[in-house]
């Protein structure tokens, strides 16, 4: 693989330079889209701020949120509704008269309740899968078991806003700025 490196500024607004790296080729086992990288939380000990840095990586992330969408993510109920032609509903499907029809219904309890679980074990997956070091017992063992995993975390200090900066810069390693807007666990 020939690889030809620029540096360059990614926006004229921006003070950091990124390397462009121009390929003539992709070759089986190279490993050239793996991202890695580092997430800083904030942690409060005593009155002093410390900043705990802690190795990341997207190998594996998009394709795992692709699987658990196709598997759990929820989908609203259906109601029947009568549609008015005159109203914005009805303009939009062209209507000539009035007509019942099923609706997804995004405001039901249940589906909004399911919904929040669903962001929320997303969100815990990603980081699952980011973190990019062993979690260990009291032994050294390796834990594997995801649950075991985050009870350890948690046991650890670490809280709900901890996971949302870990999820946030796991998906900044491969997202460009603007395409924040397309973010996967945003509602």
């Amino acid at each position: 693989m020939v690889e030809i490196i620029k540096r360059e500024e990614s926006d004229p607004g921006e003070k950091e330079l990124i390397e462009t790296v121009d390929l003539d080729q992709l070759v089986e086992g190279n490993n050239i889209f793996e991202s890695k990288g580092i997430s800083y939380l904030k942690v409060t000990h005593k009155g002093q701020v410390k900043r705990i840095s802690i190795p990341i990586k997207s190998s594996g992330v998009s394709e795992m949120i692709d699987e658990f969408e196709r598997e759990k993510k929820p989908v609203p109920p259906k109601k029947r509704e009568l549609i008015k032609k005159d109203s914005d509903m009805g303009k939009e499907m062209r209507l000539t008269k009035n007509e019942w029809g099923f609706i997804f219904d995004f405001t039901d309890e249940a589906y909004l309740s399911e919904t929040e679980k669903y962001q929320r074990d997303l969100g815990l997956k990603v980081v699952m899968l980011g973190i990019d070091l062993p979690i260990r017992d009291k032994e050294g063992n390796d834990i594997t078991d995801d649950n075991r995993r985050l009870q350890v975390l948690k046991n650890m200090g670490l809280t709900g806003e901890h996971l949302s900066q870990l999820v946030k810069d796991i998906q900044a390693l491969t997202q460009w700025q603007e395409d924040k807007e397309n973010d996967f666990l945003v509602s």
